[in-house]
């Protein structure tokens, strides 16, 4: 485990986790929020798994729960630019909605994106359509930055994406 805070923690996405993070991402209820419409098939998931636990611009965690270690789903860093120090947030929790998961993994990461890895930033985007998902970011920190006007197609009709980010402010 990397990091913990009394409920979860991030531990290393090994292969075990990947082959549920699959079988999730190809259930009807998330593929919206994920912007696809054909099901993932099992090559096209290895080749991802295997780019992005490679992959020197991405940090992925599993996010489990620390006592049973129940996998819940994934937070990761995409895109991180060493040079600007900032990073773009990823989650993903197929195993635990509406139960706070999601803000708790997301102030893990953040913590580990500024005291472990040195960023100023992380930034994310997220569906406007989405408020649950709005309240549990700004919870943990993060505040809308801009607005991308119907930037997504989901379930027939375009949806603004919000932007939003935390920025690291040096002691003083």
């Amino acid at each position: 485990m990397l990091m913990n805070d009394e409920e979860i923690g991030l531990f290393p996405f090994d292969e075990e986790d990947s082959r549920q993070y699959l079988e999730w991402v190809n259930q009807e209820e998330f593929t919206s929020f994920l912007g696809r419409c054909l099901p993932v098939t099992k090559s096209e998931h290895d080749a991802w798994y295997q780019n992005i636990i490679r992959s020197s611009g991405s940090v992925v965690f599993a996010v489990k729960t620390v006592e049973e270690r129940r996998y819940l789903g994934n937070v990761w860093l995409h895109n991180i630019h060493w040079i600007n120090r900032n990073a773009e947030l990823r989650i993903f929790l197929g195993g635990a909605q509406s139960r706070g998961y999601g803000t708790r993994a997301s102030k893990l990461l953040l913590k580990f994106a500024f005291e472990k890895l040195g960023l100023h930033k992380v930034y994310l985007y997220v569906s406007a359509a989405n408020p649950r998902a709005c309240r549990a970011f700004e919870k943990a920190g993060f505040t809308e930055e801009g607005n991308l006007r119907d930037e997504f197609f989901v379930d027939g009709r375009f949806v603004d994406v919000k932007r939003m980010a935390v920025v690291q402010r040096p002691a003083v």
